[in-house]
C-alpha cells in the first residue's frame, strides 16, 4: 500500500508505536522519581503530608493539608516529568518514522504548550491540595498528564497530516479510553504501580490508538475505496459546490 508519507500500514507497526510511546512515558517517569527522590533527600520529611494532627485534649483526627513545599516539588515533578516524556516521543517519533519532518517546530510547539498547562493548571492543584489533600494532587497531576500527553500528540499530526487530522483524532480519543480502562484495573489493585506507570502507559496507549485508527482506515479505504475521513471530503449540502480536482488520498492502495 502506497501513500504520500510511504508509511507501513500493518498490524506490527501498531505494536512498534505502541513500544515508542511507552518508552517515551517511561524516560518521563525516571525524570519524575529523580524529583521525588533528589527533593526527599533534600529536605527529607518535610514533604510529607500530614495525614493526622492532634487536638488540644490529645484526639487524633485527619487533616486533609499538605505543605506548601511539598505542593511546589510535586508539580514540578510532574511538569519536568510530561514535558520530557513529550519531548522524547517526538523526537523519536521524527528519528524513526519519515514522515515527521518538522522537528524543531513541534518541539518548540510542545514546549511552550506544555508551559501553558502549567500555569493553566496552577490554580487546579491549589484548590485540590486544599480541599483534598494529596489524593486531589494526585488526581490532578494525571489530568495534567493526560492534557499535555493529547496536545502533544494533536500538534504533531496536524503539522505532518493535516488532512487526515480527523483519524488521529479518533486514534488519541481511543488511546485515552484504553489508558482509563487499564488505569482502572491497576488502580483496583496497587495505587502506587498507577502512579507510575501514568506516562508510559498514558503515552503508550495513545501511540497504539492513533496507529490502530491509521491502519483500520486504510483498511477501510482499501477495501471500500471511500475516503470518508479526509477533510477535503464533503457531505450533503458541501457536496458538489468545488469544482476542484480531488487530490491523491494518503491511503491510496
Amino acid at each position: 500500500m502506497e501513500n504520500a508519507y510511504k508509511q507501513n500500514f500493518t498490524i506490527p507497526s501498531i505494536f512498534f508505536r505502541f513500544l515508542v510511546g511507552f518508552g517515551s512515558g517511561f524516560i518521563g517517569t525516571v525524570v519524575l522519581g529523580l524529583m521525588l527522590f533528589l527533593s526527599w533527600k533534600i529536605v527529607g520529611e518535610t514533604l510529607s503530608p500530614s495525614d493526622v494532627i492532634k487536638n488540644e485534649f490529645g484526639i487524633t483526627i485527619t487533616d486533609n493539608q499538605t505543605h506548601p513545599l511539598f505542593l511546589s516539588i510535586v508539580t514540578l515533578a510532574v511538569f519536568l516529568a510530561t514535558m520530557t516524556a513529550n519531548i522524547s516521543h517526538v523526537f523519536l517519533s521524527s528519528i524513526i518514522e519519515e514522515k515527521y519532518t518538522r522537528r524543531s517546530t513541534t518541539l518548540t510547539q510542545v514546549f511552550f504548550g506544555n508551559l501553558v498547562f502549567l500555569l493553566l493548571l496552577l490554580p487546579l492543584y491549589l484548590l485540590a491540595s486544599h480541599n483534598f489533600g494529596p489524593t486531589g494532587i494526585a488526581v490532578i497531576a494525571v489530568l495534567h498528564a493526560t492534557l499535555t500527553t493529547l496536545f502533544c500528540f494533536l500538534v504533531t499530526e496536524t503539522l505532518h497530516q493535516s488532512k487526515y487530522f480527523i483519524v488521529n483524532l479518533y486514534g488519541t480519543l481511543f488511546g485515552v479510553i484504553l489508558f482509563s480502562f487499564l488505569a482502572n484495573i491497576i488502580l483496583k489493585n496497587n495505587t502506587t504501580t498507577l502512579t507510575l506507570m501514568t506516562l508510559p502507559f498514558l503515552l503508550g496507549c495513545i501511540a497504539l490508538g492513533s496507529r490502530f485508527a491509521e491502519v483500520l482506515y486504510a483498511w477501510m479505504f482499501k477495501t471500500y475505496g471511500t475516503d470518508f475521513l479526509n477533510v477535503d471530503t464533503q457531505f450533503g449540502k458541501d457536496y458538489g459546490k468545488s469544482d476542484e480536482e480531488e487530490k491523491n488520498a494518503d491511503f491510496e492502495v
